[in-house]
């Protein structure tokens, strides 16, 4: 556990002479983690994937995919074009729970809590930062 502490540190360290935000700074050296427990098999998932972005994403692979308001499936879950309407995504799993008329019923629900909070669009954040808007799938 020392060695990561060491490793990020000094990650940290070589960010920040650079000039870089200290925010960032920490993702970076977080990354870095990361990428290296990866390269050498220490860790196996890669979130990417999961949500996916990787290679291996999608309902059929077991990613998250966007939905529509007629509960039909849109991409992958992050895929969005920036200004167009609100598509909101499911795990494989609960979209099979939900099945379309639930999965376009949630889409409704997301829509209108999003709308709710000042963002209706995708990327049209009325702030930055703003918490995430959480919606029931009733599943």
């Amino acid at each position: 556990m020392e060695v990561l502490k060491n490793y990020l540190n000094s990650r940290f360290k070589h960010y920040y002479n650079e000039g870089v935000d200290v925010t960032l700074c920490k993702e970076y050296a977080l990354s870095d983690i990361y990428e290296v427990l990866c390269n050498q098999n220490l860790m196996t998932e890669d979130l990417r994937k999961w949500f996916g972005q990787g290679g291996a994403g999608g309902t059929t692979k077991g990613g998250w995919d966007r939905y529509g308001a007629e509960g039909q499936k849109l991409g992958k879950c992050g895929g969005g074009k920036k200004g167009g309407a609100y598509a909101a995504c499911l795990s494989a799993e609960k979209a099979r729970k939900l099945g379309k008329k639930g999965r376009a019923a949630f889409v409704r629900r997301k829509r209108a809590a999003q709308k709710k909070s000042g963002d209706t669009k995708k990327g049209g954040e009325k702030k930055k930062g703003q918490k995430p808007t959480y919606s029931k799938t009733g599943a």
